[in-house]
């Protein structure tokens, strides 16, 4: 799986959710994570729900390519760890 995404976005991500896509990556080594498509319209876009350094975090990426393009990544919101965690039962 690659990965791609915007520099500057990553380094703006970082500062403000306190993390890089870089980082962002390992959220897809969980083997619990789940794809939710987006109503975006302009291209097809997923939240991934999963965990990562022990807490909840939701990326909102695109598939270009084949590869993977990592848009944000952000704590996740109590329903989308709910959504996560029932998936799982």
């Amino acid at each position: 799986m690659e990965f791609e995404w915007d520099p500057a976005k990553s380094e703006k991500n970082l500062a403000k959710h306190g993390v890089d896509f870089e980082t962002a990556k390992q959220l897809f080594d969980d083997p619990d994570l789940i794809e939710l498509r987006l109503p975006y319209q302009a291209e097809p876009r997923w939240a991934v729900v999963g965990m990562m350094r022990g807490k909840h975090w939701t990326g909102i990426i695109t598939k270009r390519n084949g590869n993977i393009r990592i848009i944000s990544v952000r704590r996740s919101h109590p329903k989308e760890e709910m959504v996560y965690e029932d998936s799982k039962e």
